[in-house]
């Protein structure tokens, strides 16, 4: 079972899983260390307030990849957006669609994005236009 704890943006072992995974650097939001079996197997992040939440940067580490624990801090991460009174997680990725997918996010329109996701740095500067925009009610 993964159990999320809160980092301060610039921890440096979440900072170095972002640049090894070619992710941005932690933006406003929220950062979590992903813990199981005693220690940290990956690191996700949650931005904005409200019923829409935008998911950053899911990142499990290298040497603990192909494990399902993606999928395990995806599902810690989906009850903490709950949790904090979110009803839909969006997210930009152009390397993870097809997770995202098995999981229940949908391809949306980006025009169709909420402004408070509109306005997020990951969103207006950072993703790529080409990035394939997702969502999923909780």
């Amino acid at each position: 079972m993964v159990v999320l704890h809160l980092l301060d943006a610039d921890d440096v072992g979440l900072i170095a899983a972002l640049r090894g995974a070619g992710l941005p650097e932690p933006g406003a939001g929220r950062y979590f260390a992903a813990h199981e079996h005693g220690g940290i197997a990956g690191y996700v992040g949650l931005e904005g307030e409200g019923q829409d939440l935008l998911l950053r940067s899911l990142v499990v580490l290298a040497d603990l990849k192909a494990q399902g624990i993606g999928s395990r801090i995806l599902t810690a991460v989906e009850a903490m957006a709950s949790d904090l009174g979110s009803e839909r997680l969006h997210l930009l990725t152009t390397t993870a669609e097809l997770f995202f997918a098995r999981h229940g996010f949908v391809v949306a329109d980006r025009a169709s994005a909420p402004p408070a996701i509109r306005r997020t740095r990951e969103f207006a500067d950072v993703c790529p236009a080409s990035a394939a925009y997702l969502i999923k009610d909780l």
